[in-house]
Formats: structure tokens, C-alpha cells, sequence
């Protein structure tokens, strides 16, 4: 007997993983009972027969039939039917609870794509998330907050809405592996050249972005900030990433973004400022000594002298080098400057 029904419900987002799990249990040669539906969706007996009438509103021909022994009907896709099918053996791709408040946690950290691509991208993987939330766990409005649960504050970010193109152009290098030609200027000394880079990665930190690029040499890897590229052309010729090309080692052993200028220093901390660095990790090989007193001695093998004096610097009179000495020594220079910078 043929199962008809008139039913004009839109299938929301949320009910697509339902809907295509139930052609899947209804493609079983000897189709699938209601209970049976219950329990492999998880929905009641009213919300199964309510999705019928959406597969049915699809144009999915499904029909009942009785089956000698057994109390309840089957109900199964016409034959003819699913030989137009593929094999719709679906994984669970659902995501927990959990699995979705993870997600959306590191989607609030995206201001700094503000402006650019990558921001209507996140935009849409926010979207398109409800589509693996079980329905069940939660109500339309708390659906809804999922998205402002999670706050990220963000004081200085620089802006890169003017580099669009830059961006995109550097994401395509990388994936595909194209070398390029980019004409950049150097924060250190201002000035402005062009050169052949291999780009390898694009990161993010304080609130920047940042590219892993390997230059023409012996694997000569270099960090360049995306906002200093004034241009780009990709070269169309492919590269071979360097075999011992390992991004996160190389910012695990620089103290902030500078590489190849390693440092091992000694700072004792003041009470007050012994409670800010104690229980962080602020290098990758470090040792704490705690005082009676309060005080804390950190000794930390680090890259970037010139980021490690300005941190220590951020302290005050809270903030000691104990060694090495001549790193004393340009603190004290520092120092001496600044007081003539302040005198009348």
C-alpha cells in the first residue's frame, strides 16, 4: 500500500543529516521499522512519521508493507528507486556538543581576518556548522548563542582589508607549492626590495599575520609580515618544501619572532612580578627556582635577544638579569638612554 501524504515542511539545515540517514535505513533491501527508525535517529515516533512526509514532499517513493510474524510494517524506497542511488552507507559525521563549542571557541579568534577572504569563509563554516549539530541537544535559541558564548579580546589587531589579493594569492602558493616574486619592506632598516620566496606557512600571533618563507640558499628560512608585502606574483614553478621544515619547533625555540639569534639568560623576578611568570611557559627549555622570600629565578635557552631585553623591560625595577653579563650591560645602556630621553 502506497503511503500518501500532503506536507509543505522545508528541510532546515539542522534535519539534513536526518533526512539522509533515513534514505539510508530505507534502502535496506528489507527496509526498516518505525521503532527501528526511533532508535537509529534517536526521535520519536510523530518525528519519524513527519519525516516521511519530507521524503515524501522530495519525491522519495517510499512504501509500507507487512511482513508475516512480524507486529510492525516495513517500510522501504521502491526498487526501481535505488538503482539511481549510490551507496549511502553514512559515517556519523555529527558533531558532540562539545566537538561544537570547541569549534566555535577557536572561530571567535578570527578578528584578525577582518576584512579579508578568509572572514566570508569562517562566516560560512559558522553557517554550515548547524548542519552537524544533532538536533535533540539543544533548542533553536541555544543553537543560536553557541556563536556568542565565546568572547576574544583583541586590543591592537592590525587591519588587512586591503589586502585581499596578497592573501589569497599566498594561500594558493602555499598549497600549491608555487614559488613566488614579492616585493617587500623590512621593518628593520625601511627599505624596500624584491626577491624569489618559497612560501611555506601563514600564522597567526599577536595579532598578525605572519609567512614562513624559505629564500634561495642553503634552506634559508625567514618570517615576513603579510602586511609589508606590497606585492605578489606567483611563478607558476613548483618547490620542494625543505625536508626538516618544522614551523612549530621553530617558534617553540624563539622567544618572540626572531630565529637564529639564540640567548640563554637568568632573570630573578620581584614578589609582584613573580606571580605574572610563574606558571607560564615562556620558553621551551626553561628552569624555575622558586625563593623563600617570593622571588622567582627563571633561567630560559631562547632565540631573539633584542625581544627577550624588551620583555624584561616591561617589568621595571621588578625585573633583575642575573646573567649573562654583557646582556646586563646593554640593559644598562637602555637604561641610561631613557634617562636622558626623561631628563630636563
Amino acid at each position: 500500500m502506497k503511503h500518501k501524504t500532503k506536507y509543505s515542511e522545508k528541510v532546515h539545515g539542522r534535519n539534513l543529516i536526518k533526512v539522509l540517514r533515513a534514505i539510508d535505513a530505507l534502502s535496506n533491501p528489507h527496509g526498516v521499522s518505525i521503532k527501528e527508525l526511533q532508535n537509529r535517529l534517536g526521535i520519536s515516533r510523530r518525528s519519524v512519521y513527519r519525516l516521511f512526509e519530507t521524503l515524501e514532499q522530495l519525491q522519495f517513493p517510499i512504501y509500507d508493507v507487512e511482513v508475516p510474524g512480524e507486529r510492525e510494517k516495513r517500510w522501504l524506497l521502491e526498487e526501481s528507486y535505488l538503482h539511481n542511488l549510490p551507496n549511502l552507507h553514512l559515517p556519523d559525521i555529527r558533531l558532540t556538543l562539545r566537538e561544537q563549542l570547541a569549534l566555535y571557541f577557536l572561530l571567535s579568534r578570527d578578528r584578525v581576518f577582518v576584512g579579508t577572504p578568509v572572514e566570508s569563509l569562517l562566516s560560512s563554516v559558522r553557517q554550515k556548522l548547524g548542519l552537524l549539530m544533532p538536533a535533540d541537544y539543544l533548542s533553536e535559541a541555544q543553537l543560536d548563542r553557541l556563536e556568542s558564548i565565546f568572547v576574544s579580546a583583541f586590543h591592537h589587531p592590525k587591519n588587512y582589508s586591503q589586502f585581499d589579493d596578497i592573501i589569497e594569492k599566498l594561500l594558493e602558493a602555499i598549497v600549491k607549492r608555487f614559488s613566488c616574486t614579492v616585493t617587500y619592506t623590512a621593518l628593520s632598516h625601511g627599505r624596500t626590495k624584491t626577491y624569489e620566496i618559497d612560501p611555506l606557512r601563514i600564522f597567526e600571533h599577536d595579532e598578525a599575520l605572519y609567512l614562513f618563507a624559505q629564500l634561495p640558499g642553503p634552506e634559508v628560512i625567514r618570517i615576513l609580515a603579510v602586511d609589508r608585502v606590497e606585492s605578489i606574483t606567483l611563478l607558476g614553478v613548483h618547490f620542494e618544501e625543505p625536508v626538516n621544515f618544522a614551523p612549530e619547533e621553530l617558534l617553540e625555540t624563539s622567544f618572540d619572532l626572531t630565529l637564529g639569534d639564540p640567548i640563554e639568560v637568568t632573570v630573578q623576578f620581584a614578589p609582584s612580578a613573580a606571580r605574572r611568570v610563574r606558571g607560564r611557559q615562556w620558553a621551551r627549555d626553561q628552569e624555575v627556582t622558586e625563593h623563600p622570600d617570593g622571588r622567582l629565578s627563571l633561567t630560559m635557552k631562547t632565540s631573539g635577544k633584542q625581544d627577550v631585553l624588551r620583555w624584561i623591560l616591561s617589568f621595571g625595577d621588578q625585573a633583575k638579569i642575573l646573567h649573562p653579563p654583557e646582556l646586563v650591560e646593554e640593559l644598562k645602556a637602555i637604561i641610561s638612554s631613557l634617562s636622558k630621553v626623561y631628563s630636563p
